[in-house]
């Protein structure tokens, strides 16, 4: 099996970037010839190189050639799609669907359905129709806090609504759980072609046994991860926290650095793990929804229980007294209490740790997500027509493996 994947990599990392790598590497390991075919936000410089990508947002011919000659190039059975905005576009689909090749689309965040990517909070009101037109984010620059930026977005979103790209170019879409994928079911999206596979990380390396101590933090610092919530609650609470990551709110949380709380800026995978392997828990004090954070599989694979805010979807992820703890949302003194709680009981902090790790065992290593990645695939190419590709193979000599 041949398999591209196709990603426009964010100028700040983050979870979408890891996974994209992550799944690369285990795709080869596991002996399928995989390809990537990539663009990076950081080419994005100044306001006139903002201004073209707002301008492409919506369709960009020349990302479509380009991954046109890819395809003729590389001749693969499906194109994984991970992230098309705002340097790639929509267009990139019709590149596909020219060639014959069918295509999985994974759902990291709500793009599609929200300028703002994470659902905005007058969207999660009960009842909200989520198939209605987003055109009231304008005013509200729910994206980078800019009305123009927001309606570049509002209108990709719009016009790809109107002319049914969803329902019509992808084979097959990944919601990483089951709540995500009810979510863009009312979005519009059909839920015969949504499948749901979580996302995974590779096995950490192995550290010596020592003492656990201390809470957690890793991730973006800014709003939706409820940096201000997590300052607030460790001002009632003497004991020891590790703050890593980078983002908007970086200064605040230096202002904060001092006593209990440490700042370690952003920092490699290496120094994540063996964070992980001496923290007693992991703090996720997340206040907008969120996809499927990778920190939480991270912890658990470092046999790290978790305390994290009531996400609904990770309703079914950290289980409460087994894997982690759970507070409500923006709610500071009830972070403060649970972290009191898991400081009293380490015995049973320590069972969670364990059970987390068994859960990591059966959910979420490479081998699980490599084979349901393989079905995956296997069901968009069954579903395409039966001479895709044909032409592309009688045009170009297959690379050698």
């Amino acid at each position: 099996m041949r398999v591209l994947l196709v990603h426009n990599f964010y100028q700040l990392p983050g979870g979408e970037d890891r996974i994209v790598r992550e799944e690369f590497d285990m795709l080869a390991r596991a002996g399928i010839v995989v390809d990537l075919f990539s663009v990076h936000n950081d080419e994005i410089k100044g306001v006139y190189g903002s201004l073209g990508a707002g301008l492409q947002v919506i369709y960009h011919r020349r990302a479509r050639q380009e991954l046109a000659e890819a395809l003729k190039k590389f001749a693969p059975d499906v194109v994984h799609i991970h992230n098309f905005f705002p340097r790639l576009s929509p267009s990139i689909l019709d590149a596909c669907q020219a060639a014959g090749v069918p295509t999985v689309m994974t759902l990291h965040n709500f793009r599609i359905l929200s300028p703002g990517a994470l659902l905005h909070p007058s969207e999660r009101v009960p009842g909200r129709d989520l198939r209605r037109a987003c055109w009231w984010t304008v005013p509200r620059r729910v994206y980078r806090n800019s009305a123009a930026a927001t309606l570049a977005v509002a209108a990709m979103i719009e016009f790809h609504k109107w002319a049914g790209t969803w329902n019509r170019k992808v084979s097959r879409f990944v919601a990483l759980t089951q709540w995500g994928k009810e979510r863009f079911v009312e979005g519009g999206l059909p839920a015969d072609r949504i499948v749901v596979k979580p996302n995974c990380v590779a096995r950490p390396p192995v550290f010596g046994a020592g003492n656990r101590r201390g809470g957690l933090f890793v991730g973006r610092l800014d709003e939706a991860k409820g940096i201000r919530t997590l300052l607030s609650a460790w001002r009632q609470c003497p004991y020891p926290l590790k703050i890593i990551g980078d983002g908007p709110l970086n200064t605040l949380v230096k202002q904060h650095a001092g006593g209990e709380l440490s700042y370690l800026g952003p920092q490699p995978r290496e120094v994540v793990q063996r964070e992980m392997r001496t923290a007693k828990f992991l703090v996720l004090p997340s206040s907008a929804p969120e996809m499927f954070p990778v920190a939480v599989i991270e912890a658990f694979s470092n046999r790290l229980p978790v305390i994290c805010s009531d996400l609904p979807a990770l309703e079914h992820v950290v289980e409460v007294g087994v894997t982690g703890l759970k507070f409500a949302a923006e709610d500071a003194e009830g972070l403060a209490r649970h972290t009191a709680w898991a400081v009293a009981h380490s015995t049973a902090l320590d069972d969670m740790g364990r059970r987390a790790g068994q859960v990591y065992e059966a959910r979420y290593t490479p081998e699980v997500n490599v084979a349901r990645l393989t079905e995956i695939y296997t069901a968009a190419m069954e579903a395409a027509p039966a001479n895709r590709r044909s032409h592309l193979r009688a045009l170009v000599p297959l690379p050698r493996r």
